[in-house]
């Protein structure tokens, strides 16, 4: 019998970080303790097929918190005999919780619980979710005290940032990362800055474009390369023109390549920042953690939850200013000035990722807590 329930719209095939978030931890708990509810996506079959644990596709578009949905998790609860149920996210699906009699958890990652936490429309049902819970599953400290903040209390808080493959995302010897930068088109013997990320504001690739045209001169041969799609893609384009920055734009990379992408680099970057009022804010970023298992320094704005991800001046720089040109283009500087110390940062990056990020330590966690949760309410 399942022990626990996770119902949410996030699962594979599904493609997105949260989707992935989920399965990498949730594939990884031990198989009779755990029953996914999720949302049917083109290919589900297949893919569920292939998985060791129980997955319940629901014949509805959207999991949204109504009586219908109620009566499904309450049915799926005593088929599988689960004593807590996880929600992801906290709204609106897990507005249902408080309704209903079974013990329960969220789990939340960022902007789902920032967003409704500030509005007043729906500050008070998060509040009301949150209060109700046994357990609050994070994905880094910041989502901590937005969600403190929104319940106006201190709650049973545990986190567990996503993980990373240390064994796909690796470190590529000299020969390796010389094929690698070729097979990309990158040169082979000057500095290359890689980023990857969805095109869009947020992220700050004009910033990080735009320092790169500065830098240039100071470091012959220097490329940017920026893996990724999105609606910003035309204006970086024109933005590359105008400043003639030394940026080439590689569209969406394929997932195989990924890993190579990020270990031919010898610095990763992403700009990320704020916008509206710090509505919009990065997750985790667990980007940086997958150069960090690369072996490859990050360089990263300070949004959200980025600066628990990068660990400055251990495994790379953190910019508190990441809108701020000069005081990006002074960060990418020191870092490609100072080869001895670019390696060491490389070198504590992979041992970082090794020691605290593997997704078997952070599903060993979630194991230990979810268990912790259902013997504290037997006990009762």
């Amino acid at each position: 019998m399942a022990r626990h329930l996770l119902v949410t719209n996030d699962y594979p095939p599904k493609l997105g970080g949260i989707q992935n978030y989920l399965w990498e931890l949730w594939r990884r708990l031990p198989p009779d303790d755990v029953c996914v509810l999720t949302r049917s996506h083109p290919g589900d079959a297949e893919w569920d097929a292939r998985q060791n644990h129980q997955i319940v596709r629901s014949p509805r578009q959207f999991l949204l918190p109504t009586r219908e949905m109620a009566q499904e998790i309450t049915e799926l609860v005593a088929d599988v005999g689960a004593e807590l149920v996880l929600y992801d996210p906290a709204v609106p699906l897990g507005a249902l919780a408080p309704r209903l009699p079974h013990p329960y958890g969220v789990i939340l990652h960022g902007a789902e619980v920032t967003v409704p936490g500030r509005l007043p429309g729906t500050r008070q049902i998060l509040a009301q979710v949150l209060r109700g819970a046994q357990v609050v599953v994070t994905a880094g400290r910041y989502s901590v005290v937005e969600a403190e903040r929104a319940a106006g209390r201190p709650l049973p808080a545990v986190i567990v940032p996503p993980g990373v493959d240390i064994e796909r995302f690796k470190p590529l010897d000299a020969v390796q990362r010389r094929e690698a930068r070729l097979r990309f088109g990158l040169p082979a013997d000057a500095p290359v800055v890689v980023s990857i990320s969805r095109l869009v504001p947020r992220k700050g690739m004009d910033v990080l474009i735009a320092a790169s045209a500065r830098l240039a001169d100071r470091h012959p041969g220097l490329t940017l390369a920026v893996a990724g799609a999105g609606r910003d893609r035309d204006r970086l384009d024109r933005l590359i023109g105008r400043t003639g920055a030394p940026a080439r734009l590689l569209d969406r990379v394929a997932d195989s390549d990924l890993p190579d992408l990020y270990a031919c680099a010898d610095v990763f970057a992403m700009m990320c920042r704020q916008r509206w009022g710090g509505l919009e804010q990065e997750g985790f970023g667990i980007v940086f953690l997958e150069a960090a298992a690369a072996g490859v320094p990050q360089l990263a704005g300070d949004s959200g939850g980025a600066a628990e991800a990068v660990e400055h001046g251990r495994t790379g720089l953190v910019v508190d200013r990441p809108s701020h040109r000069d005081a990006v283009t002074a960060s990418l500087d020191a870092l490609l000035s100072d080869r001895v110390r670019l390696h060491q940062m490389g070198l504590e990056s992979r041992l970082r990722a090794v020691a605290e990020f593997s997704y078997d330590h952070m599903a060993e966690r979630l194991r230990t807590v979810i268990a912790e949760v259902i013997a504290r309410g037997m006990s009762r």
